[in-house]
């Protein structure tokens, strides 16, 4: 059995949408091009997908995925939530850095992916991340580790756009310092920010 006869149908067009996104971009991507490298017709993407946009953001759902699995393993972790939040941060820099096709969609600015496809991407991105930290932040709290007068909602927003700026930079190679620095300087703001009062 082959590896595409062995995938379930919507599993089998998402490897194959995948691999022509990341080969041409979504652009020079045309349906009969995923169908093609799926070994279906037509009909079998319309079945499960009413569009490209829409496969291309399975795809970048799936591709996600594979990081939040990842980085959920850090979110029920040992060690003090400011701790994980940078390994998190650390992790999110690793896999952005080696997954081009999310971090176009993320930023919006290569070859692969643009315009109103690339917000969608991006938009699915945050509210994922964001949760994981709403979740994260959470932890701290009922441990103890986190400031319980601190919103959730609002500190989960704050600590992503903080934490893209870093990523961010670092993938484009715009940082004025050394990641590893930029990393322990905004743990320690962030770590402070987020540690209990001690009156």
């Amino acid at each position: 059995m082959s590896e595409h006869t062995a995938k379930r149908p919507p599993d089998r067009l998402i490897a194959a949408a995948e691999a022509q996104f990341r080969r041409f971009g979504y652009r020079r991507t045309t349906i009969e091009d995923i169908t093609a490298e799926a070994g279906t017709g037509k009909g079998s993407l319309y079945l499960h997908f009413e569009s490209k946009q829409a496969v291309y953001l399975a795809v970048v759902e799936a591709s996600l995925e594979r990081f939040v699995a990842s980085a959920s393993q850090l979110v029920d972790g040992p060690g003090p939530v400011p701790t994980r939040l940078r390994t998190l941060v650390e992790l999110t820099i690793e896999h952005y850095g080696k997954d081009e096709l999310l971090q176009a969609s993320l930023f919006g600015h290569t070859g692969l992916v643009d315009g109103d496809v690339s917000r969608m991407a991006a938009d699915v991105q945050r509210t994922r991340i964001r949760s994981l930290l709403r979740e994260l932040l959470a932890i701290g709290q009922r441990e103890g580790t986190v400031r319980g007068d601190i919103e959730i909602d609002a500190a989960a927003s704050v600590l992503f756009e903080i934490g893209w700026a870093v990523v961010r930079t670092a993938l484009e190679g715009e940082s004025q310092i050394r990641l590893d620095r930029a990393l322990s300087t905004l743990n320690q703001i962030v770590g402070l920010g987020l540690l209990p009062r001690r009156d």
